[in-house]
């Protein structure tokens, strides 16, 4: 599995849709959270979420966000590597050089 930073932002929401997508998405989401798909999920001000999350590949976690009960929006997905492990690979390639 890998991790993803997803940063999905959208608009105003009429009331009743948002009314619709916030009931289905408080069943959805801690389904996500308890089984290890997200690891944490923020609002963002303004309209948006920020989700830290576990997938196969950044197309599987798209599709599986795409077919979110949630409001649409485009997702920025970044996938995420162990700091520390960056930092040791960074110190070896020097090392062979």
């Amino acid at each position: 599995m890998k991790k993803f930073l997803a940063v999905g932002r959208h608009g105003p929401v009429d009331e009743s849709e948002g009314r619709s997508f916030a009931g289905a998405a408080l069943a959805w989401i801690p389904q996500r959270l308890a089984d290890g798909t997200f690891d944490c999920l923020y609002s963002l001000h303004g309209g948006g979420r920020l989700v830290i999350a576990n997938a196969e590949s950044e197309e599987a976690l798209q599709a599986m966000l795409a077919g979110a009960p949630d409001v649409p929006r485009h997702w920025e997905i970044t996938e995420l590597h162990d700091g520390l492990q960056v930092l040791r690979d960074y110190l070896a390639s020097l090392d062979r050089t």
